[in-house]
């Protein structure tokens, strides 16, 4: 018998798992990134442990999110994942993993030093994304992804900020 999206999401609506989930979409978004792509209906047990293919054993996820997951005996280790690694706003994991990402490659956090200079903030943003589309459009999302990776979305940051600092007179470390 097959199990809907809509009848995972009617399941664990019913069963409050403390999720940042916006239930009305959680049938096309995924429960971790908040993409709307296409969703696996991921097995919190695996089959291999003993995991069945019934409502309250699936979670609906994107692939990538599907390949980050743990593969434990143990369901609470999924539940415990998802509450620490989900996002609670929709678009952004992808993005915030890639500062994070900057942070790894760089030594430091992106857009730092700015900190201390005299530029006006909120002229900073606009200028940032002002400068996203131009350098956004120097990348190329790879085959199956669906969209940018982590270290992709760092090496855009280190391009806008790079530009920034010689707008403003600027030396990046």
């Amino acid at each position: 018998m097959s199990i809907s999206n809509q009848q995972i999401v009617a399941y664990w609506v019913e069963h409050e798992v403390d999720l940042v989930v916006d239930w009305g979409t959680a049938h096309e978004r995924c429960w971790r990134c908040g993409y709307r792509s296409s969703l696996e209906q991921h097995l919190v047990v695996p089959a291999s442990m003993g995991g069945v293919r019934t409502t309250d054993n699936l979670v609906l996820l994107c692939g990538r999110c599907v390949g980050e997951s743990p593969s434990h005996q143990d369901p609470r280790y999924l539940w415990r994942w998802l509450r620490a690694t989900a996002v609670s706003s929709y678009d952004t994991y992808w993005t915030l993993r890639g500062w994070e990402e900057f942070e790894v490659i760089f030594g430091r956090k992106p857009l730092e030093c700015f900190k201390e200079a005299a530029v006006n903030h909120r002229s900073l943003t606009a200028e940032c994304r002002a400068l996203a589309a131009s350098e956004f459009s120097k990348t190329v999302v790879r085959y199956g992804e669906g969209r940018l990776n982590p270290s992709t979305i760092a090496c855009v940051i280190a391009e806008i900020e790079k530009k920034l600092a010689i707008r403003h007179g600027i030396t990046l470390p």
